[in-house]
């Protein structure tokens, strides 16, 4: 009885772990990471969004069609409204998950401790800009080391690649 009552809740956490890391690749926004940068009497607005993907290819071109297919099917354009004389400017990025950025990581603005989004540049994997004076989406893609050493970088211009 003892025995059981110990072992049905570990059952139970192991189930839940592997739910979540049963190797399926998943991308989620990263919450309370969005930013919206401009002033009144600049000519641009940018907005950035931050996103997490759970186990992502190793393959730097299904890396690219992913992320490409993600920002098809849920498209940003419409959460900046367009103002006129101003231009839009578009920036995703889709980081892996690491011990330093787990997938319920917060940014942290704590006195002692800060904890920001930039300070997680090694877990970048795949980035997307463009915006609306250049609609034409470019591409960045990378193989990196555990400690964040970039392997192999690709850039694209929509499905051009860049040399």
């Amino acid at each position: 009885m003892i025995i059981g009552i110990c072992f049905i809740p570990l059952y139970l956490i192991g189930c839940t772990k592997n739910e979540e890391s049963s190797g399926e690749t998943k991308i989620f926004e990263i919450d309370n990471t969005e930013q919206i940068v401009g002033k009144k009497d600049e000519e641009e607005v940018t907005l950035r969004k931050h996103y997490m993907i759970l186990n992502p290819p190793t393959d730097l071109i299904d890396l690219k069609e992913l992320v490409e297919k993600y920002i098809k099917n849920h498209p940003v354009e419409g959460e900046i409204k367009v103002i006129e004389g101003k231009n839009r400017i578009f920036y995703m990025s889709f980081y892996r998950e690491s011990d330093d950025l787990p997938r319920d990581w917060q940014p942290d603005e704590s006195y002692m401790n800060t904890d920001r989004m930039e300070h997680h540049k090694h877990d970048l994997i795949a980035s997307i800009i463009w915006s609306d004076a250049e609609p034409q989406k470019e591409y960045n893609v990378y193989d990196k080391s555990k400690e964040g050493k970039v392997l192999k970088r690709m850039h694209f211009n929509e499905d051009q690649l860049v040399e």
